[in-house]
């Protein structure tokens, strides 16, 4: 077994983050890369263009974590400040880098331009550290390893870039080759799986499993909701992937003895992806009818490679004369029953297969909101309908929420719907 994990912390730097102007996906990405090579990440900070500010979280995150990574603030601006933050966090004065400065002087001739001081300033290091290589931008990285009690090596502090594709390729290529070699031995990384679930929520879930959950050790067991759907992630550390999949896959045996009929998918198999799946095993095709969905159901079944094998078409039937026009959905239907209704739902679907001569055919129709809502269907209220040569069924559901909240909870119902006609699984009307 090798040494114990790296523990590391993670600084994003900028003020845009702070006001919410920017979502800090590089976080993310960053501890993501650092799981698979066994790095810890123990803390994750966000700070603003303020050299005091930075200078007052790297203080306390050098004295506990192996290595402190920063993102942002390399910049030519007066407002990055990374560079000066690590030089007084670490009593070494910034010095300029001959190469570093030649190179971002041909950079910028390349282009037709000169390079200004503020540019150069992007060339200079703290004292002992040293710089790496930007393949994707102008601003370098920066590298400072710190001596710990008695001479042994301490923390080291890693900078990189702030815009997403600098930083993943500095990760990628310096950064993680890296801290792989620091860490010595092989990794104990993390592994997970997600299993992904549907027609059952969090709180019922998580009473259908109590025992398992209470009795866990390793992998451990995460629940968590997302619209339309209950994740459950599974994690356990290894310095063997061999080892980690054979627990992996004990635990996941478990689990779909007691709650399979839910699982509908593992990792990155979304509800389109499962639907897509059983519609090329059957040979079968699809056709879709959205009226509150305005789009997103076809949206999310082309988002699949290779979704051509079985989608043909869709309507959008937003306005009530193009439910009648284009998908035949009789006048008085609509009049009888409205737009919002299971009868008009059921005709939706049933024109749409057969204006494309599909095998299934999926529609939605209901009110998203916020307004829109009364003689007795609220805001929240949907129909969802599928249809096959065997006939037509349609569920009626009522989530009231954000319009992007229902129409993605929408969706994931009419995909999952589709599904399950399509393998035979028994849909209540």
């Amino acid at each position: 077994m090798g040494k114990p994990n790296l523990k590391a912390e993670l600084v994003s730097v900028g003020t845009e983050l702070l006001l919410g102007e920017i979502v800090d996906t590089n976080a993310a990405h960053m501890s993501q890369r650092l799981a698979e090579i066994g790095v810890d990440v123990h803390f994750r900070h966000t700070v603003g263009d303020n050299l005091g500010r930075i200078v007052s979280v790297l203080e306390p995150a050098l004295s506990r974590s192996d290595a402190v990574l920063i993102c942002g603030g390399l910049g030519p601006t007066q407002d990055d400040l990374t560079r000066e933050s690590i030089a007084q966090v670490t009593g070494r004065p910034l010095r300029p880098d001959a190469a570093a400065q030649q190179h971002l002087r041909e950079f910028f001739a390349r282009r037709g331009y000169t390079a200004t001081p503020n540019n150069l300033k992007q060339a200079t290091v703290p004292e002992g550290g040293r710089l790496l290589d930007n393949t994707c931008g102008t601003a370098p990285g920066v590298l400072v390893e710190l001596e710990g009690a008695g001479g042994s090596p301490g923390s080291v502090l890693i900078a990189v870039p702030g815009p997403p594709p600098e930083m993943r390729e500095m990760m990628r290529r310096e950064v993680i080759p890296y801290l792989a070699g620091r860490q010595g031995g092989p990794p104990i990384a993390v592994h997970t799986r997600v299993l992904r679930l549907a027609d059952i929520g969090e709180s019922s879930l998580v009473a259908e499993i109590d025992d398992i959950i209470r009795e866990q050790t390793d992998p451990t067991i995460a629940p968590y909701a997302s619209p339309g759907e209950v994740k459950l992630r599974l994690a356990t550390k290894s310095a063997s992937d061999d080892e980690a999949a054979r627990r992996l896959d004990a635990m996941e045996a478990r689990l779909r003895e007691r709650i399979g009929r839910h699982i509908y998918g593992v990792d990155d198999e979304t509800m389109e992806v499962a639907a897509g799946a059983a519609l090329r095993a059957a040979g079968a095709t699809v056709a879709v009818a959205e009226s509150c969905t305005g789009g997103l159901v076809a949206s999310r079944i082309t988002d699949v490679p290779g979704s051509s094998d079985y989608f043909l078409g869709s309507v959008v039937a937003y306005a009530n004369e193009i439910k009648q026009r284009v998908l035949g959905v009789p006048a008085e239907t609509l009049e009888a029953h409205g737009a919002v209704s299971e009868e008009t739902a059921l005709a939706m679907a049933t024109g749409v297969r057969g204006l494309y001569g599909a095998d299934y055919a999926v529609a939605t129709t209901g009110i998203a909101g916020p307004g829109g809502g009364g003689d007795g269907k609220p805001v929240g209220l949907v129909y969802l309908a599928v249809a096959d040569a065997e006939g037509a069924v349609c569920l009626r559901q009522n989530w009231p929420g954000t319009r992007e909240q229902f129409k993605r909870r929408v969706s994931q119902y009419a995909l999952n719907l589709l599904r399950k006609r399509v393998l035979g699984i028994e849909v209540e009307g």
